[in-house]
This record gives structure tokens, C-alpha cells and sequence, in this order.
């Protein structure tokens, strides 16, 4: 099951939040104390995936309503979420329930006295109802809610590990980090029966005038060894891991052993080596955090949606954006909803995932979809959402530009050389005019971006191609916030009809030219372009190649543009495509 939107009401500051839609990745941004982690513990509470003591406390009820809620003749409900149902769960209902018609989608409440309420959108046989109602609760995926996250020390004493696992130690070690170097353990390869086997040698070669016999020496010498095997290939493959997802430098990791003591070392870009606490705090944190959701999505969460409160607040700006990428990894197998206060956590090419939390009159909190509700209640909460977009382009530079919303940075590329060539020719009268930027939103930034950048109720330009999925997002523009103004929305149909994308309005030449030896790379010697055709749809229905790269329009992009650069002498004996060029600009304009 799929959560598509739910509705907190009755719950600490909550009296009502309103249907908040769910992607696979949604962001709760607000202020301190603006409702976030009420909003998420009221998710949670529908259905704690590790916890077995789910009851809803008196701590839990709104102040005040308290009187009104605990006089009641019956307890309301706290937490309404919606599912949609995939194709295995349908499989299953079936099964079990083959008099009962097919359905996509299921409600299903939680009362303050922990009680569930489950709605079906067909009628259901009343002898099938609380069968059915139960089954839908077991299928409904657990909540997982994190707060807290133990940072890893650089020294860890193996023979204590023991104690740890069986839970004793509390005093001396946190919940939060006594998991955390649990899951550091299996990442390498250590296990709880590894530790009852060797740690009472460890511990005894460790102590001061012990002295072993050469039977014990012996096999003191081979447990050294595969220990140090297990830290070295782990150290390894933390190292490609963990850098595949941190930017802000490589770094190398070491597991050492000495005594019993596991330690762990780091060494930077410049090749200064030093234990991990001597690094920064935000490293230990991002380190710590990919440790216990690598595993722990590898090996525990299967049908759960991870709840993330506050993550990477110790974290740089750049790093709580590499964080926000492996959310998005993260999000390949688990739903995961985050809150944070933070522009870095909220990237442009994907505000339409976020919603607001801010505060009425009255101190309840308030949940808005929509970035445009800019209410004297909500303006401090949208502060990190506006700095994410002036963050790309400056406030004077908003105010004294032309912006159009492009989708990708192939686009981008393009329209930049264009824009550059008529202003050369004097064809683009950027004095008179306010200039054009181009503003890469993304497709699931567009709305979002366009929201933001609306001036006195009128809308941006948006340039989108012709083709597939983005005709698909034009048509859904069109019937939503552009309704009103579907000129703004700009594609090669409006030069030509027959044109798809943007390389349809340069001549086909200049790519054999710049990327001739890109393509023959991909296709082979034999691959001929038709100059009458759509050229993207060209390279992509050809069957000579299964894959193309990700990259390849941005690739051929660059490579076309400096092409054009060096011989821009050539392009004005193709009088038709600058004329092409300067029908796109006007629409912008």
C-alpha cells in the first residue's frame, strides 16, 4: 500500500490539519515549534512499526479541547490516512475475499482510544466487513519515526559490544548510539556469536601481566588476523559507498584493531589521517545516519514509511543537499516524509513535494499544499522555501529579469546560446526589454517554481517540449495553476509543428559536426539522421541501441553549443533558423 494523503485532527497543536498529499518523498518544511514533529508523531501513532506499546497518552490531546474530548461519549479520531492499493496487495484481498469487488484504494482512522476505523470505497457484505477491515490494518505499512541519531565514537571496545547487545550498559551508552554501532558491527561482518566466542580472549590478551600459553597466543594471533581481513574490506567499501553519496571532499576510511578496540580513522583530501571525532560533527552525523539507514533499509524495512524529524540539522549546506539525495535513494524502497527548517533541504526541482507548517492566531497549527498562501501566519515558515529559490537567482536579478521555468539543463543550454546569439545580432532588445533568464525547476519543480516566481498575479513563462511525458506535464499545466494563462506555456510547435525539442531548431548539420564522434560512439559508423524527421525521436526509436546514457542531450548539448561558439560566421547563412530562434523569444517576451 501506497500513502497518498493524510489528515491529522484532535492531536497536540493539530486541531485540524487539512489532506496533505504524500509522494515518495514529501518535505514538512516550517519553523521552531510550528507543528512538524506533532504532525509526524500523529502519522506514526496510526501504526508504530517496532513498537508495541501504541497507546495514545493524555499528553496527546490538544489543551484546549482537552475537557471537551475526555467529556465526549466517545473519543474522536486523531490520524485519517488514505492508501492506494498495489497490484500484490489487490492479489491478496482477492484471494481471501473473492465476494468482495475489486477496489483501489482504502481510508483508514485511528481514535484517540487507539481504536480503528477503516473505509472502503464499494460496499462491502457485512459478513466479510470486520474480516476485511482487520486484514486492510495488517496490510497498512508500519511508521518508523527517528529523532535521534547516535554518532559514532572512534573507539569502540569489542568485549563490551557483548554486554551492549544484550542491553545492559544503558547508563554508560545511549539508546540511539548503542544501535548505531550495532548496525557499524554488521556492516563489517561482526556478529553477537562472534563476539561470545572471542571476546573473552580479547579481553584477557588485553589486561596487564596475563600471560598466555602458546596455544592461546596461537589463537590469539588468528582471530587478529580475521578481524583486521573484515575491518580492511570494510574500510574499503565504506569508503566507495560513503562517497558516492557525500560531495564535500573524499574521504578514506580505516577500521584499526588493537587490544579489543575497534577504531576507526579518516583521512582527508589532503591525506591528514585522524579518528573520527577529531572530524567534523557533521561528518560523524552523516556517517552514523548512512550506516543505520543503509542497513537497516537492507535488512528490516520492508512496507514501512520512514518518518524523519529534523535530519542533518548539524550538517553544511551543501551536505543536508547530498542528504536530500540519498532521501531520494532511500525512497526507492520505503516512502520517507522529513521535516525540516532548512533551505538546503528543500531543492528547487522539487518543491512540489513540500508543504508548510505554521501557526494561526490561536497557536494551532495549519498544513498548506500550496507555496502561494503567503498569509502573515505563514511567512516565517516559507522562508527557507523562498531563500531555496533566491539561492538560485538573486532578489535584484528576479526583479529585473525576464524569468522563463525550463525543465532540464539541456534546455537550459540551448536557450542561453540563443538568447546570447540574437542579442549579438541586435535581434533581442534586452535594454528595452527586461532580460531573460532560464530557471531549471525540474518536473516535479515547475509548479512550485512558478508559484514562487508569480508577480502581482501573473505567472512566468514556461518552456516545455513537445514530446512524451512533457507534453504529458504541459496538458496537466494547462488544466491547473496555468489555466488561466496557457499562453505562458512555450514548446517548438509554437515555431513549428513538426518540431519536438529544442535540437529540432538547429540545423541537423552542426550535430554531425560537433558530435559526430559522440554518436558514432553510441550507433556505429552506419546511423544516418533524416533532416525531415524529429531529431530526439530519431536517436531514441532507433534500434541499434537498447540504453542511452542519462546524459546524453546534456552531453550532445554542450558539444553543439561550443561548436556553435567557434563558428557562429556559419549560422548566418541559415537565415531560417535564426528566424525560428527569434518566434521563440518573442513568445517569452
Amino acid at each position: 500500500m501506497k500513502l497518498t494523503m493524510f489528515r491529522v485532527q484532535n492531536f497536540r497543536s493539530f486541531i485540524d490539519s487539512g489532506w496533505i498529499k504524500c509522494q515518495d518523498v514529501t518535505a514538512i518544511a516550517g519553523m521552531n515549534e510550528a507543528g512538524k514533529s506533532n504532525l509526524l508523531r500523529a502519522l506514526w501513532k496510526l501504526k508504530p512499526a517496532f513498537r508495541s506499546d501504541n497507546k495514545i497518552v493524555h499528553n496527546d490531546l490538544p489543551i484546549d479541547k482537552f475537557d471537551e474530548i475526555m467529556d465526549g461519549e466517545q473519543m474522536p479520531n486523531f490520524i485519517t490516512a488514505r492508501f492506494k492499493l498495489r497490484p500484490v496487495d489487490k492479489e491478496q484481498i482477492k484471494k481471501k475475499f473473492p465476494a468482495v469487488a475489486p477496489f483501489d484504494t482504502v481510508e483508514i482512522s485511528r481514535s484517540l482510544s487507539g481504536q480503528y476505523t477503516v473505509k472502503f470505497p464499494v460496499s462491502v457484505p457485512e459478513v466479510n466487513r470486520a474480516k476485511l477491515a482487520d486484514f486492510m490494518i495488517k496490510l497498512m505499512p508500519g511508521f518508523i519515526y527517528y529523532s535521534n541519531y547516535g554518532n559514532l565514537d572512534s573507539n569502540i571496545y569489542l568485549p563490551q559490544m557483548l554486554a551492549k547487545f544484550n542491553k545492559s550498559g544503558v547508563n554508560t551508552i545511549s539508546k540511539s548510539k548503542r544501535r548505531t554501532i550495532k548496525l557499524l558491527l554488521m556492516y563489517i561482518g561482526i556478529t553477537p556469536e562472534m563476539l561470545v566466542c572471542d571476546a573473552p580472549l580479547l579481553e584477557n590478551a588485553s589486561k596487564k601481566h596475563v600471560t598466555l600459553t602458546k596455544e592461546q597466543l596461537l589463537e590469539l594471533t588468528k582471530t587478529k588476523e580475521r578481524y583486521k581481513k573484515l575491518f580492511k574490506e570494510a574500510g574499503e567499501r565504506l569508503t566507495r559507498e560513503f562517497n558516492q553519496w557525500w560531495h564535500q571532499g573524499k574521504y578514506k576510511f580505516e577500521f584499526d584493531f588493537d587490544n579489543g578496540n575497534l577504531m576507526i580513522f579518516v583521512t582527508d583530501n589532503e591525506g591528514v589521517r585522524a579518528p573520527l571525532t577529531e572530524r567534523s560533527v557533521g561528518i560523524q552525523w552523516f556517517l552514523s545516519f548512512f550506516l543505520v539507514f543503509t542497513l537497516e533499509s537492507q535488512l528490516f524495512y520492508t512496507n514501512n514509511i520512514l518518518l524523519l524529524d529534523e535530519s542533518g540539522a548539524t550538517l553544511h549546506g551543501l551536505a543536508q543537499q547530498d542528504l536530500v539525495r540519498f532521501f531520494d535513494e532511500l525512497a526507492k524502497t520505503n516512502q520517507l516524509i522529513y521535516s525540516t527548517h532548512s533551505s538546503y533541504m528543500l531543492p528547487t526541482d522539487q518543491l512540489n513535494r513540500t508543504k508548510i507548517v505554521y501557526k494561526d492566531s490561536k497557536g494551532h497549527s495549519i498544513v498548506n499544499n500550496d507555496l502561494n498562501a503567503k498569509t502573515n501566519a505563514s511567512k516565517a515558515s516559507l522562508i527557507p522555501i523562498n531563500t531555496a529559490v533566491s539561492m538560485q537567482i538573486s532578489d535584484e536579478v528576479l526583479q529585473e529579469s525576464t524569468p522563463v521555468i525550463v525543465i532540464n539543463e539541456t534546455d537550459k543550454i540551448y536557450l542561453n546560446f540563443m538568447k546570447s546569439y540574437l542579442t549579438s545580432l541586435g535581434l533581442l532588445n534586452q535594454k528595452r526589454n527586461k532580460p531573460i533568464i532560464f530557471i531549471k525547476a525540474g518536473e516535479n519543480g515547475i509548479e512550485g517554481t512558478a508559484q514562487v516566481l508569480s508577480r502581482e498575479g501573473e505567472l512566468p513563462s514556461i518552456f516545455i517540449e513537445n514530446k512524451g511525458h512533457a507534453s504529458e506535464i504541459a496538458g496537466n499545466l494547462e488544466k491547473g495553476v496555468y489555466q488561466k494563462e496557457q499562453d505562458k506555456i512555450v514548446g517548438p510547435a509554437n515555431v513549428s509543428p513538426n518540431y519536438q525539442t529544442l535540437e529540432d531548431l538547429i540545423p541537423y548539420s552542426v550535430f554531425a559536426s560537433a558530435c559526430g564522434s559522440y554518436l558514432v560512439d553510441i550507433y556505429g559508423n552506419e546511423f544516418t539522421i533524416k533532416t525531415s524527421q524529429p531529431f530526439i525521436e530519431q536517436l531514441e526509436n532507433t534500434k541499434r541501441v537498447k540504453v542511452l546514457p542519462d546524459d546524453y542531450r546534456e552531453k550532445m548539448a554542450s558539444l553543439a553549443v561550443e561548436y556553435l561558439e567557434a563558428n557562429k560566421k556559419k549560422l548566418k547563412n541559415v537565415k531560417n533558423f535564426t528566424r525560428n530562434w527569434e518566434k521563440l523569444f518573442e513568445r517569452f517576451e
